[in-house]
């Protein structure tokens, strides 16, 4: 054999083995991919959700938190609440965010021992729906579906007689 062929048997045996099968690539891509995804914190998002009078630019959170709060209160707000209450009490909703950017009330979190948790559920599911939608929270630029904890106050009606 001549030295240009042992080259050429030498390079051809070299690009055999340096090149990767599709399902090489393919596993190697999913390693890389399971590595940053460990390293990627699933616990805070980039944007929130962003209501359409929400400037972008501006803190979103505290925009969302505004608007969502607003829009509660209006949806609890219309017609009278059949519940009683002595005195000034409080709960927690549970909210969602999906990646499609549809609010829906999840459940109620937490609410004083005075509060009936099986009506007010029923009561606020009944309330606390058609929601406008919005745009979703992102995670580097991927819609995601987020939860929420939501404070609402609720004030006694001392009479309805002013």
């Amino acid at each position: 054999m001549n030295k240009g062929s042992v080259v050429l048997m030498i390079l051809l045996v070299a690009l055999c083995f340096s090149c990767l099968s599709d399902k090489q690539k393919k596993v190697q891509a999913d390693e890389q991919a399971i590595k940053k995804l460990e390293h990627l914190n699933m616990t805070s998002i980039d944007r929130y959700p962003l209501f359409d009078n929400c400037d972008e630019m501006l803190t979103t959170a505290d925009c969302f938190y505004e608007e969502l709060h607003a829009l509660v209160q209006q949806k609890l707000s219309a017609g009278d609440l059949p519940i009683h209450l002595a005195k000034k009490d409080s709960l927690y909703l549970s909210i969602t965010v999906s990646k499609e950017g549809r609010i829906t009330y999840d459940s109620l979190f937490k609410s004083a021992p005075s509060i009936d948790k099986d009506y007010m559920h029923e009561l606020l599911k009944k309330r606390l729906n058609n929601f406008p939608v919005i745009k979703s929270a992102q995670k580097k630029s991927i819609p995601v579906a987020t939860s929420y904890r939501l404070p609402v106050v609720f004030n006694p009606v001392d009479s309805l007689e002013h």
